[in-house]
């Protein structure tokens, strides 16, 4: 790729000359000039030299959409390139957002390492709205959440699941022996919240405001649902989980409340880039995961 559109790139990233000409290997005034020039080609200012560093005018944001564009082409032509020559990948990296990380995720690695034992696996817990630019610069091969926005251009996506986010309880409070929840039960119960998923706290707001009651009582934050599940049990906590996972809860003596609605519901599935399809571990990912994925099929034991 061109140095120029490369130093462009580090310096929207960074917003800061240091930063950015110590990621691509370059001098801070070799950057300058370079920024410089691209500026004097184009007959534009890109960036606003700041005391809170370097940031975008409005014309260096449009330039940015093209820019990163361009950065997608050079490197997913070079996957593509290598898919056809090789045909191997070194390394697999693939985030996973909550409901698949528990079940379908590890189920899902497990099976490739046995087909491809040659490969390095490396497994994440994230949520897509925090990964889809990784998916793009090639630092991870398969996201699996919720489809948070229209995909990039040369991402793709398949649709696997419906996911609910519902609430659980230890088996022991008084509220799972309800055979129905109304909402205005909910009014003063603590909560556990999955905090890495920044919509959680968010919808469950929602939920509670749409039912006229007042913001829920969010007493503390975890970076993983396995941990919220282990904060519930024995506790008067609840917490919000997709209850695809309610066998992963029974595990951990938690019950599915049974609520009227759902605290809300999305679309979810798998993103990845149109250029790593020519890869078998890629095709052979697909292929399982809408396995994994089918409504009464092979369903791991404890998903569902």
């Amino acid at each position: 790729m061109d140095r120029t559109l490369k130093a462009f790139l580090a310096v929207a990233q960074h917003a800061n000359l240091t930063a950015a000409a110590a990621r691509i290997g370059l001098t801070q005034p070799a950057l300058t000039k370079s920024i410089r020039r691209l500026e004097d080609g184009l007959g534009m200012q890109l960036f606003l030299r700041t005391p809170r560093g370097m940031v975008l005018t409005e014309e260096g944001e449009m330039f940015l959409k093209r820019a990163r564009a361009i950065d997608a082409h050079y490197r997913q032509a070079f996957e593509e390139a290598d898919a056809h020559r090789s045909g191997v990948l070194q390394e697999f990296s693939i985030a996973a957002g909550a409901a698949y990380h528990m079940r379908i995720a590890p189920r899902l690695v497990k099976a490739l390492s046995a087909e491809f034992p040659h490969t390095r696996f490396v497994l994440e817990f994230d949520v897509a709205a925090s990964s889809l630019g990784r998916l793009e610069n090639g630092s991870i091969h398969l996201l699996l959440g919720a489809f948070v926005a229209a995909p990039p251009e040369a991402i793709r996506t398949r649709e696997l699941m419906q996911v609910e986010i519902g609430a659980f309880c230890w088996r022991e409070n008084p509220l799972a022996r309800k055979t129905f929840i109304q909402p205005g039960l909910l009014r003063e119960q603590p909560w556990v919240i999955y905090k890495r998923d920044g919509h959680m706290t968010q919808r469950l707001t929602s939920y509670y405001h749409e039912n006229g009651l007042p913001t829920p009582r969010v007493n503390m934050e975890v970076d993983a649902l396995s941990a919220s599940f282990f904060m519930v049990r024995g506790t008067s906590y609840l917490t919000a989980a997709p209850t695809s996972l309610v066998g992963a809860a029974k595990d951990a003596d938690l019950v599915r409340l049974p609520l009227e609605d759902p605290i809300w519901r999305f679309r979810t599935g798998v993103w990845y880039r149109k250029s790593s399809l020519r890869y078998p571990i890629v095709q052979r990912a697909l292929t399982l995961l809408e396995e994994y994925c089918r409504p009464n099929g092979d369903i791991p034991k404890g998903y569902s």
